[in-house]
C-alpha cells in the first residue's frame, strides 16, 4: 500500500504538470507500466469529446494479459464523482493471453473540462489511465503561408485569401495583427468562426517598390498558441527592353549613318516585356532633351554656327515625327514576350534661304525615344504628400537614334546648258560631258528620263562617292525646227513604303539640264512615185514616196499605166441606193471584204460606186432579237447617264440661284407676331458641333512631348465646371463613345493623381478627394470608374462623358466605419477599354479626444466661497469628425465635491472646448476627485482634480484692565 500511495502521489504531480499542455491534445501521455507487469491497456487515455452537462457518456477500456502466467488485478475507482467505473467486481484475475473489458461512464454536471485518473493495480504496482472530459470546443486551423509570387512594382494592390477552418463544435475567436512597416493589410483584424465552417481573411499587399518581402503576421486562434502567418512576395520592376535581332544584346542607341535627303534607312529591334504582367506601351519622342540635335552640322566650325543662329532657331521648331518613325509605336505586350519594332529614318532638307548646296551642307540628328506604359499619369497632378508615386517605379526605356542627312550634289563639266550643233532631217549630232558625284560618303544612282529628239548613253547607272561618269547625249530630230527642252535626271534610292516596313527603290530627287538644238530643211530633190490607185502590198499609209527608196529610182519613178479608153472598167451604171449612207472601200481592202463585218454598214468602190461584197458569218453574227436586246441595253445606260447629268445641272442651277437671291424680296403679307409659332426644338437639334481643336494623329505618326504639352495646355484652358453626363445622349457623343481607342489615344487621356491619399481621417467621417481628368483627344470619351469598394460608394456617379479637348475634376467620396490602414486600388476604363488603375490610401483612426492636462490643481480665485476654487481643462479634437463626450464623476466613500461643466457635449472637427472644474469647500468635502471622460465610440480618459487647502489660526490680543485676553480666529486659506 505504501508503494501504491507513493505511486499515486507521483501521478498526481504528473497530472498537475500535464494540465499545462495544450487543451485537447491527442498526444498520448506516458504510462508508467513496468515490464514485469506484462499488461497492455487500450486505450492508454480515455477522452470524452464535446460533452455537455446532464448527459451520460461511456467508453470501454480493455486490459490484455500478455504474460505467461495468470495475473490478479484490481481497479481503483476515480476520485472525482463525474467518472464512474461500471464493473461488478473490482478484483479480477486474467489468464495468460486473455483480456477483459471495463466500462467508464462520465456524468458531467457543469460545462467545464474535468480530468482524473483510473489506476489498475497489480500487486504493489499500478498502471495509470488518464480520464479526460472535454466540453464542446473550437478547433481552429489556418494555412501558415501566403505566397503572392512575383509581382510588378506598379502601386497596385493585390489580394490573397486565407481560410480559417473550425473543425470543432463550438465557435472560435481569432485576431490578426501585423506590426511591420510595409503596405500590408490583414482584414478583418478579429472575428468568430462558427462550428464546422470557415472564414476568409484577406491579405492585401501594395506593390509599391521592388523588393523581396518575407514578413510575418501574428494570428491568435482560440484554444491554440499563436500562429505565424508568413507573407512572401517578390516585387520586380516593370521592365521593357530593346534587344537586337539576335536577341542577345540590349540596345541603347541605333546609328542610321548617312543617307541622302529624301531617302530612308530602316533598322529593326525586338521589344521585350521582361516582367510577369501584360503591359500597354506607347513610344514617344522626347523634345528639348539633353543631347538632342536637330539638323545641325556637327562638323561645322563654331564661328560659322554662331553666325547662323537664325537657322538654328528655325530647326528647333522642327516636327521630329516627320522624319523619325517607329512601327508599331503602340501595342499590348504579354508577359515575357517579344515584338518586332521597325525604326525608320527619313531626313528632309531644311533650306537656309539658298538653293545651291555644297558637300559640307549636312544635317545631323540625335533624338531620343521613350517607351511609356499606358495608364494613370501624374504630371502636374502629382500628389507630393504621398510617398508612393505610381509609374515612378516603371523603368523608363529610352533609346537614342542618330543619323545624318546629305544633299545630292552633281557637277557637270559643261554646265547645265548644252547646245547641240545644227543638223538636217535624218542626221544626228552628239555632245559628251562628264558628270561627277561630289558626295564623299555615298554613291548615287541616276536615270535620265526619255526626251523627244534626244538620247542619252548610258541612260542609267551608278556613280561612286567622289567619282565621275562620262555621258554622251545625241540630238536626233524627227521634225524641222528649233528645240529647247529640259532633260530631267532622276536619282534613285531606298524610299520607305507607306507602312514604313520595307524599302523600295524609287526616285527621290531630280535635277534638269537644258538641251538646245535645231533641225534645218533638207535640200535634196525628191522624185515622187506615181500611185495609179492600186497600191502595192508594202507601202506607207499615204502611198507617197519614201526617202530611203530614192536610190532605187534615180532615173524615174515607176508608174502603173492603163489605157482607160480601151477598157470598160468604168462603164457601170450608178446606183443611188448604193451611194446613200455608203462608206468608201479602198482598192487594197480585200482582206476587209472577206471577214465578218457590221451588217448596218455598206461599202462602195471609190470610182464606180459599186457595192462591195460584205461577208456575213451566220454562226457568229447577231440575231435580230440579240440586236434589239443590245440596243435596249445601250439605251438604258445612256438614259441613266443623261438623268445624272440632268440632276447635276439642276443642282448647280439651284445653288447659283440661292446665291444670287439670298433673301426673299417677295412680300406675301405676313406680319411679325401674327400668331405663327416656332417649331419645338428636339434635344438633337440643340447639339453644338464642336470643331476639332487638335488634328488627330496619323496611325504611323509618333507622339512627341511637345505636341502632348500643347494639347494638354489647350485642354486645361477649357475647363468643364458644369455637371457631367453619366451616359452619352447626342448622336456625336454616342458615335465617339463607341470608338475603340488605341493605347496611343488612351495615353492622351490623363486621369490623376494616381494615388488618392486621404491621409489621417476619422471613422465615419466624410472625406472628398479631387480626381482630375484631362481629355486631349478631339472627340468625346466615356470614362468609367470600376469601383467595387464599399468605402467609395458614397461617390455620386462613376461614369462621365468628357467633352473633347477639355479638363474637369471628379469628387471621390471616402467613408469608412472601421479603424484600419486602408490600401486598395480600382481600375478605370476609357470607352470600355482598360486605361489603368488608381491607388486609394487612408489611415482610418478611431474617434479620440485629447486633454490639455490629465490633472487639474484648483487654487482660489476671488473671495466668494462657491466660486473661488475653479479651473479649466481643454478638450482638443484634432480629427476631421465631430466627437460626443460625457464626464462621469467617480464617487468615493467621502462623496464628490467637484463638479464640471459642460458635463457632456460635442467637439467640432479641428476645434477645442474648455470645461470648467469647480470645487465646493465643506467640512467633510474631499480635496481630491476624479472624472472619467467617455468618448462616444472612442477612447476613455481620467481627469484627476486636486484642491490645495490650508487652515490657519490667527490670534488677536487686547487688555481688559490689567488682564491679557486672547481671541482665536479660524480662517480657511487657499495654499498658494
Amino acid at each position: 500500500l505504501s508503494l501504491l500511495s507513493s505511486s499515486l502521489v507521483l501521478h498526481l504531480k504528473k497530472q498537475e504538470a500535464d494540465m499545462h499542455t495544450p487543451r485537447g491534445s491527442l498526444i498520448p501521455r506516458e504510462v508508467e507500466t513496468p515490464k514485469e507487469l506484462q499488461l497492455r491497456v487500450t486505450p492508454v487515455e480515455v477522452k470524452f469529446q464535446d460533452t455537455m452537462a446532464g448527459k451520460v457518456y461511456r467508453q470501454s477500456i480493455t486490459v490484455h494479459n500478455v504474460g505467461r502466467s495468470n495475473q490478479k488485478i484490481r481497479f481503483l475507482e476515480p476520485a472525482k464523482p463525474q467518472f464512474k467505473l461500471v464493473l461488478p467486481s473490482m478484483d479480477k484475475e486474467i489468464a495468460s493471453g486473455l483480456q477483459m473489458t471495463a466500462i467508464v461512464e462520465y456524468h458531467p454536471n457543469t460545462n467545464e473540462d474535468i480530468s482524473d485518473q483510473l489506476f489498475i493495480a497489480v500487486g504493489n504496482k499500478a498502471v495509470e489511465v488518464p480520464l479526460i472530459g472535454l466540453i464542446p470546443a473550437c478547433q481552429l486551423e489556418i494555412k501558415p503561408d501566403v505566397d503572392f509570387g512575383t509581382l510588378v512594382a506598379n502601386s497596385k494592390v493585390y489580394s490573397k485569401e486565407v481560410k480559417i477552418i473550425n473543425r470543432g463544435k463550438a465557435p472560435g475567436m481569432f485576431t490578426t495583427k501585423y506590426q511591420g512597416q510595409l503596405p500590408i493589410v490583414v482584414s478583418p483584424s478579429d472575428g468568430i468562426v462558427e462550428p464546422k465552417s470557415s472564414k476568409i481573411i484577406k491579405v492585401d499587399f501594395c506593390a509599391d517598390q521592388p523588393s523581396l518581402v518575407n514578413e510575418v503576421a501574428i494570428v491568435s486562434l482560440q484554444g491554440r498558441p499563436d500562429v505565424l502567418l508568413y507573407i512572401r512576395v517578390r516585387v520586380v520592376e516593370q521592365i521593357l527592353e530593346l534587344l537586337n535581332m539576335n536577341g542577345n544584346q540590349k540596345l541603347e542607341c541605333i546609328h542610321f549613318g548617312c543617307t541622302f535627303f529624301g531617302t530612308s534607312k530602316i533598322e529593326h529591334a525586338f521589344l521585350f516585356n521582361n516582367s510577369p504582367e501584360l503591359i500597354n506601351w506607347v513610344a514617344i519622342i522626347q523634345n528639348d532633351s539633353v543631347g538632342e540635335e536637330l539638323g545641325t552640322n556637327m562638323q561645322q566650325r563654331t564661328d560659322v554656327a554662331i553666325n547662323n543662329l537664325a537657322f538654328i532657331r528655325k530647326i528647333k521648331n522642327l516636327d521630329i515625327t516627320t522624319f523619325i518613325s517607329c512601327v508599331p509605336n503602340e501595342g499590348r505586350l504579354p508577359p515575357y514576350q517579344k515584338t518586332k519594332i521597325t525604326f525608320c529614318f527619313s531626313p528632309k532638307v531644311i533650306t537656309e534661304g539658298k538653293k545651291d548646296y555644297d558637300p559640307s551642307h549636312r544635317q545631323d540628328y540625335a533624338v531620343f525615344v521613350r517607351f511609356d506604359s499606358v495608364g494613370s499619369k501624374d504630371g502636374f497632378l502629382r500628389d507630393d504628400n504621398s510617398k508612393t508615386i505610381k509609374n515612378e517605379q516603371f523603368q523608363k526605356l529610352e533609346l537614342a537614334l542618330t543619323g545624318s542627312g546629305l544633299p545630292v550634289i552633281m557637277q557637270f563639266n559643261s554646265g547645265s546648258f548644252l547646245t547641240f550643233p545644227t543638223c538636217s532631217f535624218g542626221e544626228c549630232s552628239e555632245i559628251s560631258f562628264i558628270m561627277k558625284n561630289r558626295s564623299k560618303l555615298l554613291p548615287v544612282m541616276y536615270h535620265f528620263r526619255k526626251t523627244a529628239n534626244f538620247r542619252v548613253k548610258p541612260e542609267r547607272g551608278n556613280i561612286d562617292a567622289g567619282c565621275i561618269q562620262e555621258v554622251t547625249c545625241s540630238f536626233m530630230p524627227h521634225q524641222v525646227g528649233a528645240f529647247t527642252v529640259k532633260q530631267y535626271i532622276d536619282f534613285i534610292g531606298p524610299v520607305a513604303d507607306k507602312n514604313f516596313q520595307s524599302l523600295l527603290l524609287r526616285p527621290f530627287y531630280h535635277i534638269h539640264l537644258v538641251f538646245k538644238g535645231a533641225c534645218k530643211i533638207s535640200n535634196k530633190k525628191v522624185v515622187f512615185q506615181i500611185n495609179p490607185g492600186i497600191s502595192p502590198i508594202a507601202t506607207n499609209p499615204t502611198g507617197q514616196f519614201v526617202v530611203k527608196d530614192l536610190t532605187k529610182y534615180k532615173e524615174c519613178a515607176p508608174v502603173a499605166m492603163l489605157q482607160s479608153a480601151l477598157t470598160t472598167i468604168h462603164n457601170h451604171k450608178s446606183s443611188k441606193d448604193s451611194v446613200q449612207d455608203a462608206l468608201i472601200a479602198f482598192p487594197n481592202d480585200r482582206t476587209a471584204s472577206i471577214r465578218p463585218g457590221d451588217q448596218e454598214k455598206h461599202f462602195r468602190t471609190i470610182f464606180t460606186k459599186v457595192p462591195r461584197h460584205n461577208y456575213v458569218d451566220t454562226e457568229f453574227t447577231y440575231t435580230d432579237s440579240e440586236v434589239l436586246k443590245k440596243k435596249a441595253h445601250e439605251d438604258y445606260y445612256k438614259n441613266y447617264i443623261d438623268s445624272l447629268r440632268k440632276v447635276r445641272l439642276q443642282k448647280k442651277a439651284g445653288k447659283s440661284k440661292e446665291d444670287v437671291y439670298a433673301y426673299d424680296d417677295l412680300d406675301i403679307g405676313l406680319y411679325p407676331a401674327s400668331g405663327l409659332k416656332s417649331p419645338t426644338l428636339l434635344k438633337s437639334d440643340l447639339e453644338v458641333v464642336v470643331p476639332p481643336l487638335i488634328q488627330s494623329v496619323k496611325p504611323y505618326q509618333m507622339l512627341c512631348t511637345r505636341n502632348i504639352e500643347t494639347k494638354e495646355a489647350k485642354a486645361l484652358e477649357r475647363k468643364v465646371t458644369r455637371a457631367l453626363k453619366s451616359t452619352p445622349s447626342t448622336l456625336s457623343e454616342k458615335r465617339d463613345c463607341k470608338l475603340i481607342l488605341t493605347p496611343k489615344q488612351i495615353h492622351q487621356v490623363i486621369v490623376g493623381p494616381s494615388v488618392l491619399n486621404f491621409g489621417d481621417i476619422c471613422v465615419n467621417s466624410i472625406n472628398t478627394h479631387r480626381l482630375h481628368v484631362v481629355n486631349m483627344l478631339p472627340k468625346y470619351i466615356l470614362l468609367h470608374l470600376d469601383v467595387n469598394l464599399k468605402e467609395l460608394q458614397k461617390t455620386k456617379q462613376f461614369s462621365y462623358v468628357i467633352p473633347p479637348s477639355s479638363s474637369t475634376h471628379i469628387s471621390v467620396i471616402f467613408h469608412s466605419s472601421t479603424a484600419e490602414k486602408f490600401w486598395k486600388s480600382f481600375t478605370f476604363r476609357v470607352n470600355n477599354i482598360p486605361g489603368g488603375h488608381l491607388l486609394v490610401r487612408a489611415n482610418i483612426m478611431p474617434v479620440r479626444l485629447e486633454l490639455s492636462s490629465d490633472e487639474v490643481v484648483l487654487k482660489p480665485h476671488g473671495f466668494l466661497l462657491k466660486t473661488c476654487f475653479r479651473e479649466t481643462v481643454t478638450l482638443h479634437n484634432y480629427q476631421n469628425y465631430l466627437v460626443r463626450f460625457e464626464w462621469i464623476p467617480v464617487n468615493t466613500e467621502r462623496g464628490m465635491s467637484f463638479s464640471i461643466r459642460p458635463s457632456k457635449g460635442i467637439v467640432e472637427p479641428y476645434s477645442s472646448l474648455e470645461c470648467e472644474v469647480t470645487w465646493l469647500p465643506g467640512f467633510s468635502a474631499p480635496d481630491k476627485g476624479e472624472f472619467i471622460l467617455q468618448v462616444d465610440e472612442g477612447n476613455t480618459m481620467t481627469l484627476k482634480c486636486v484642491a490645495h487647502v490650508m487652515i490657519s489660526l490667527e490670534y488677536e490680543f487686547y487688555f481688559e484692565g490689567s488682564k491679557l485676553v486672547g481671541i482665536c480666529v479660524c480662517r480657511v486659506v487657499g495654499y498658494v
